[in-house]
């Protein structure tokens, strides 16, 4: 049916602006989603971003309140701000190409590839898998001990952090926080599909420790296991007296 506009009581003049805040962290003041970047809707990851935002945030400010040391706090803004500037270019990129009749959307625009390599919580070191530290971890199609189907992500859900051990490494303390899983003949899960041994591509005894956030941390062989309680204090609450 044909519209016609009789009278409209408020007009306004959008325009488009591509703008990041300078600092995300100045104290105890803390910027996420529009407060932190604005730009163009022809990259259409507004809403997404700021929900990646407030969870990357999310399980810090938690950590914090707990007791992590409050420096966990800075690698907020490292690993995020760098998002969104990309994303800003992106965008900014898009609206030139719309501008011209060009529609098109690539893959950039999935988010799916996002990570933080490289970032202050992506140790530096030669690594021994097929994915690295600060990738978003893969899924796997996994076999409980009875046979059940499970998959990888709903091991991930929660607030907590988890160690995906290849085969049997050497024990690792109890820690507060962090799950731990075994895939392989030895553990409580198998491999059946070769999904888990195809996307992380851990050495035998070799193990992965994923963040709250689905991201990737400290990936290890079973010699370097032991240290990985020291790269915990960073992260983690100090443990209960």
């Amino acid at each position: 049916m044909d519209l016609r506009v009789i009278r409209a009581p408020w007009a306004s003049v959008y325009e488009m602006n591509a703008r990041l805040a300078e600092r995300y962290r100045v104290g105890r003041v803390l910027l996420a989603g529009d407060a932190a970047h604005v730009h163009p809707p022809t990259g259409g990851q507004g809403l997404n971003t700021s929900v990646q935002d407030a969870w990357n945030l999310g399980w810090k400010l938690a950590a914090v309140l707990q007791g992590a040391p409050e420096a966990l706090l800075d690698t907020y803004e490292v690993e995020r701000r760098a998002v969104a500037s990309d994303l800003l270019e992106m965008s900014s990129r898009l609206l030139d190409n719309a501008r011209r009749g060009d529609h098109g959307r690539g893959r950039e625009t999935l988010q799916l590839e996002l990570g933080y390599r490289e970032g202050p919580l992506a140790p530096a070191s030669t690594c021994p898998a097929a994915v690295c530290p600060g990738d978003r971890a893969p899924d796997a199609r996994l076999q409980g001990a009875a046979g059940q189907a499970r998959r990888l992500f709903d091991l991930l859900g929660g607030p907590h952090w988890t160690l995906l051990a290849a085969g049997d490494p050497r024990p690792l303390p109890a820690t507060a926080g962090v799950r731990t899983h075994v895939i392989g003949p030895a553990g409580e899960l198998r491999d059946v599909h070769g999904d888990f041994a195809a996307a992380y591509g851990l050495p035998p005894g070799g193990w992965a420790l994923v963040r709250p956030d689905g991201y990737l941390g400290p990936i290890g062989t079973g010699e370097q296991l032991p240290g990985l309680q020291d790269w915990l204090a960073q992260v983690l609450p100090p443990p209960a007296s």
